[in-house]
């Protein structure tokens, strides 16, 4: 049979692009389902045949003037981000890549199609090289929708420029498509759905909590200067297994297994796992807490011993939970710009909104390997139960249990009950998993599925993998023997920080003096040329309203100048939460407004509103930063400056 060079040329560069589908589109059967036809126009169409019914992807008096009017019809007028759901013969596509893509400035396109004996039959029919090998056009073929979500998140919407226009992300939806794979395309769409919302979720989403983990930050000083860091122990664990405890109900049937183990793997618990670990007589070596919020000290009130056990602490935590906590401490920062300002390096870990997430990120820091899952089910028992007992709180949370279920695949392959914020912390394991090349096993025995992790009995995978004894605890001991001996300056160190505080505070406030200045232009140009132009049709001075974009530009210029990086330290975590959302709504005016004089006054005034809660968020960190001079100046005694 003659090649197709068609074919060939795609296919050469689509091993260049994705080397994985190539292989898979090779060995794609195209089956009988398609029949291919010339449409009056001469264009190749497919009829698809699925039992009695046949129907063609397009309308075969002029495939082309279908797809054109089809695009038209969407009336869009910004689409930064594009995702089709499916691709057919790729007519949508190339149409919009050629007419629309640079009017619509379009950044990143992204295309989901269920079925690859279709997508080879594309490939035979078009020449496709230019989408294939275009940087920012991604393909996502036959495969389960959900294995995209590591990419999605990572690669495309994380983007510096590409998270900052997530509202203003455009679904095409490509009908003879939609009209064969529903259920596979609504899968699609809540994939991309879940990975916006990840790029959220690391934003943060309260800048007022940022500033609590701020004071906390301080409050804690004494702590932070006079623990190890968690940097201190990065190679110390290469290559052994570590266990993560959690406290998910499935942990009561293979807890006992747990009790010979700590020669043999280091085991890390959750702080809601710990105390119900200490009653059946396992002592984890390490432990961590994530929340700021009141509470999180009781996970460890009442337990008179913590010897052997060491607390990884994140400096955000309230000061009651490090008092709680008896014992040794290793500090571990969160990727937070405060922890930069510092200037005590401890280690930092990128972690997800559930404390399970930070544990498996200090294993993985500690170079274990495989990481073991217990107790992690992301899941309701099925006795509705959604926690070990012992749980200080209860085996049954009235916070969970009052939020909507939703149903997840288990890891049996069958359904089991969840609710959104576990769903989080599973598609936080996927993304960390998809990116770390150690082994994970979800030894959980039961719960919600985690893709990348092997499921396992906890059983096997202590025959298997925690053979060897290697001593954990005195491995631990002897990095704090080291640290001991550098016999560190701690109130040196609090004068450091106590000047630097009061450096970054009168910045602070020339920054705050800026802001206030901008507002009041802003509050002007309202009242004198935007309220007119509303109210009455007045014209818009559009210098002026330049003026004041410029202003924006130059004061979000001065918040992220990284050359003294002082006034970036202390507030790039603050504001960045209401940044990412206001950059959101500025980006979603271009979807709203195509008139040019109403463009420009929707921005000013939206500008305006930035000025003011940004300027307010400074102000706060400056309160911070004035209460930790007098309480530092007080402790260590006050310098003349």
């Amino acid at each position: 049979m003659a090649k197709n060079l068609t074919y060939e040329q795609n296919m050469e560069f689509l091993e260049k692009r994705d080397s994985k589908l190539a292989g898979r589109v090779r060995a794609a059967d195209k089956g009988d389902s398609f029949k291919i036809i010339r449409s009056k126009t001469g264009y190749p169409n497919v009829i698809i045949e699925k039992g009695f019914d046949a129907e063609a992807l397009y309308d075969n008096s002029d495939p082309l003037k279908y797809c054109r009017q089809y695009l038209k019809s969407l009336d869009i007028k910004y689409a930064p981000i594009v995702i089709f759901m499916g691709l057919g013969l790729g007519y949508h596509l190339n149409l919009f890549f050629k007419e629309y893509s640079k009017r619509l400035k379009t950044e990143e396109i992204v295309i989901f199609e269920e079925n690859i004996g279709l997508f080879r039959l594309a490939l035979e029919l078009g020449d496709f090289r230019k989408i294939i090998s275009h940087s920012n056009i991604h393909l996502f073929v036959g495969e389960d929708p959900e294995t995209a979500f590591p990419k999605l998140r990572t690669e495309i919407l994380l983007s510096e420029k590409n998270r900052i226009v997530l509202r203003s992300v455009k679904i095409i939806p490509v009908p003879a498509s939609i009209l064969q794979g529903n259920e596979y395309y609504l899968r699609a769409l809540k994939t991309v759905k879940d990975a916006a919302r990840q790029v959220m979720i690391t934003a943060g989403n309260d800048p007022f909590d940022s500033l609590v983990g701020l004071e906390n930050m301080f409050k804690n000083l004494e702590d932070i200067i006079s623990s190890p860091g968690l940097n201190l122990f990065h190679d110390r664990f290469k290559g052994r297994p570590g266990i993560l405890v959690a406290a998910g109900p499935s942990l009561n049937k293979n807890m006992h297994l747990l009790k010979d183990l700590r020669d043999r793997a280091l085991i890390i618990s959750c702080d809601a796992s710990f105390i119900p670990l200490m009653k059946n007589g396992i002592r984890p070596h390490l432990v961590t807490s994530l929340e700021r919020t009141p509470g999180v000290d009781l996970f460890y009130s009442g337990v008179k011993d913590f010897q052997g056990t060491y607390f990884v602490a994140c400096p955000v935590l309230m000061p009651e939970v490090f008092s709680a906590f008896k014992g040794e401490k290793i500090i571990a920062y969160r990727a937070f710009s405060h922890f930069d300002w510092l200037e005590n390096e401890k280690g930092s870990l990128s972690t997800g909104m559930s404390v399970a997430n930070m544990a498996f990120k200090i294993l993985e820091a500690l170079e274990c390997d495989p990481v073991i899952l217990v107790g992690q089910d992301l899941a309701y028992s099925e006795e509705g139960d959604t926690h070990v007992e012992g749980n200080i709180f209860g085996e049954r949370s009235e916070g969970i249990l009052q939020k909507p279920t939703i149903m997840l695949e288990g890891n049996d392959g069958r359904p089991v009950r969840s609710e959104r914020q576990w769903e989080i912390m599973k598609n936080t394991y996927e993304e960390d998993l998809e990116a770390w090349p150690g082994k994970c096993i979800n030894a959980t025995e039961g719960g919600a599925r985690i893709r990348g992790a092997e499921a396992m009995t906890l059983n096997e995978a202590i025959r298997k993998y925690c053979t060897e004894e290697f001593r954990p605890e005195l491995i631990i001991k002897e990095v704090f023997s080291d640290f001991e001996r550098k016999n560190v300056d701690v109130e040196g160190e609090l004068k450091r920080i106590r000047r630097k505080a009061i450096e970054t505070r009168k910045t602070v406030r020339v920054t705050i003096n800026k802001f206030k200045e901008a507002l009041k232009d802003a509050r002007l140009a309202e009242k004198e040329i935007i309220r007119p132009f509303i109210d009455k049709g007045s014209a818009i001075d559009t210098e002026r309203l330049l003026d004041i974009e410029k202003k924006f530009l130059e004061l979000s210029k001065t918040l992220n100048d990284q050359r003294d990086r002082k006034l970036f330290d202390i507030t790039a975590h603050t504001v960045q939460p209401y940044d990412t959302w206001f950059t959101h709504e500025l980006s979603f005016l271009k979807d709203i407004y195509t008139d040019k004089d109403c463009l420009p006054a929707a921005t000013v005034l939206k500008m305006k509103e930035w000025f003011a809660v940004i300027g307010h968020l400074l102000v706060c960190t400056e309160d911070v930063l004035k209460k930790t001079e007098k309480e530092l100046g007080e402790e260590v005694g006050a310098e003349i400056f």
